[in-house]
């Protein structure tokens, strides 16, 4: 709830929307900074977009084990919103991280 309130914030949801296509699936555990608690499992998803001027972009972000896009397989598509000001910028209400 407050990562999507953010999002609205920054206009996020005027940008448009677009298809990514995943490219690549890493899946890798982080440490937990308690001392008894269990990793964070993670994955790393890299895909291919076509921006608001019809040139390919790639991207990447990183997903929880609790995201849809975990287990994702080459050639599958989700929904990202792409900044039409900024082409190579996009946002996932998936990724726990976004490279921008």
């Amino acid at each position: 709830m407050l990562k999507e309130l953010f999002a609205k914030m920054r206009g996020v949801d005027k940008w448009p929307e677009a298809r990514a296509t995943v490219r690549n699936v890493v899946q890798f555990e982080e440490p937990s900074p308690e001392r008894y608690a269990f990793p964070r499992k993670l994955a790393d998803v890299t895909f291919a977009y076509t921006d608001t001027q019809l040139e390919l972009q790639y991207g990447c972000i990183t997903v929880a084990d609790s995201s849809s896009l975990y287990d994702a397989k080459e050639d599958d598509t989700f929904s990202i919103r792409v900044n039409p000001a900024h082409p190579d910028q996009y946002y996932s209400l998936e990724a726990t991280k976004t490279y921008l």
